[in-house]
């Protein structure tokens, strides 16, 4: 029902984040803040996932007839208490949960690609 409200504010999170980490990696050397395991490049590709996470899913929503054009936007607000329970419970379980595996991917990502960088520099090292 509502679902795609967690990676959204988790987007927007995320996209200031970047923000300040990026104003205070302009004060920093360049090859210091390549070689953080974190820097704003690497969050922002954060942020495209799940902006593209949350627009996917808004989407599915508006398909089903979830989300209406007029207030209030989320059928299961208009429809009762109970609904809204029931969305809020999506969101803590479906959504928090697909927010879960977003970072988890982001994060095996960062892993993977620091682990292929320093076998490179290893094998550069051995080839001098």
């Amino acid at each position: 029902m509502a679902c795609f409200v967690v990676t959204t504010v988790a987007a927007i999170g995320v996209g200031a984040a970047k923000y300040v980490l990026r104003h205070n990696e302009k004060k920093k050397d360049e090859l210091v803040v390549k070689d953080q395991f974190i820097n704003s490049k690497k969050l922002g590709i954060l942020e495209m996932e799940l902006w593209g996470g949350a627009i996917l899913l808004a989407g599915e929503h508006a398909l089903h007839g979830e989300i209406t054009y007029k207030w209030p936007f989320l059928t299961a607000v208009s429809e009762g208490p109970e609904a809204t329970v029931e969305m809020l419970q999506e969101m803590g379980t479906i959504g928090v949960g697909m927010l879960a595996i977003l970072v988890a991917v982001w994060f095996g990502g960062l892993f993977i690609y620091k682990f292929l960088r320093n076998r490179k520099k290893k094998q550069a090292a051995q080839e001098q």
